[in-house]
């Protein structure tokens, strides 16, 4: 049975459709969770703590990054977190050793990054399928890449794209997709070019994005202190773009916010601003609240 981890500010709470099960790291406040990392999952707590769970569910601290962070990914037994309040990334060793990424800090158009209502942070990391490219949304700064385990970055779409979250795909390595304010954008080419698709949109602000095997979720909303949200989906090859229902209603309350999406075993899972969890039947379907007046969350995990 699917399970729906939901990291707030005193722990991680567990649901699946019958009913809540015993919460996580109870107390701690949990800034950031790991979407990429298999059944075993990483979090950071206490805002720089960076800790790992097992097969379990038990977890275990694995490094203290020194500075708050927002965002994490595992490659291979290499992680990676995105800090804050500045746009930095950290490389955390299997032994546990934390190092600053220089070259993130030294980008090749940096210069162009715009700290617009909130600071310059890195909102999401993402890492494909192979384990080969590592991706980072900054915002506001576009979406650097690296191809050698973050010795070297370079940037891929341009800067006012706006970036919100960037998310590949949990097989096709070649396939990565980004939630940015002109629509949901999407490469085919480990991100070396850009679609963005839009038509059918009234509003084009995209905060949150998930990958499914056939399919890109996104969100829309009139902006980032929005009072509600639609979900849209494309399916892959397609050439246009359409509205999730079958369960959801037209309009989800408040903003669906980045890292609200989450997608796993042919399955996903929506969090809304009123703090209502959305888990479907299969794929993008079948959709069915599952709890409500949930605490502001800083992002989900489906196992």
């Amino acid at each position: 049975m699917a399970k729906v981890l939901v990291a707030t500010g005193s722990g991680i709470r567990s649901f699946a459709r019958d009913g809540e099960a015993d919460a996580e790291l109870v107390g701690h406040p949990i800034s950031a969770i790991s979407q990429e990392f298999g059944s075993l999952g990483l979090a950071v707590v206490d805002h720089q703590h960076i800790w790992q769970r097992n097969y379990a569910g038990e977890w275990s601290i694995v490094a203290d990054a020194g500075i708050p962070l927002q965002s994490i990914v595992g490659a291979g037994a290499t992680i990676f977190a995105g800090a804050m309040n500045e746009a930095a990334v950290l490389r955390v060793s299997p032994s546990g050793e934390v190092e600053r990424l220089a070259s993130f800090d030294h980008v090749p158009g940096r210069e162009q990054w715009l700290a617009i209502g909130l600071p310059l942070g890195v909102r999401g990391l993402t890492v494909t399928a192979d384990g080969r490219v590592i991706f980072a949304a900054v915002h506001v700064g576009g979406i650097p890449f690296s191809i050698d385990r973050g010795d070297s970055w370079l940037p891929t779409i341009p800067v006012m794209f706006d970036v919100h979250e960037v998310r590949a795909h949990p097989s096709r390595p070649h396939l990565v997709a980004a939630a940015c304010a002109v629509g949901l954008c999407v490469s085919q080419d480990h991100g070396q070019t850009w679609r963005t698709f839009s038509d059918g949109l009234e509003i084009t602000n995209s905060l949150a994005v998930g990958v499914l095997e056939d399919e890109v979720l996104f969100s829309i909303q009139d902006g980032p202190f929005a009072k509600r949200s639609q979900i849209w989906r494309w399916k892959l090859g397609s050439d246009h773009l359409e509205q999730v229902r079958d369960g959801l209603p037209e309009w989800l309350d408040g903003k669906v916010d980045s890292n609200w999406i989450t997608t796993g075993k042919d399955q996903a899972a929506i969090l809304d601003g009123g703090g209502n969890l959305w888990l479907s039947q299969s794929g993008s379907r079948g959709w069915e609240c599952i709890a409500k007046g949930l605490p502001y969350s800083s992002g989900l995990l489906l196992l």
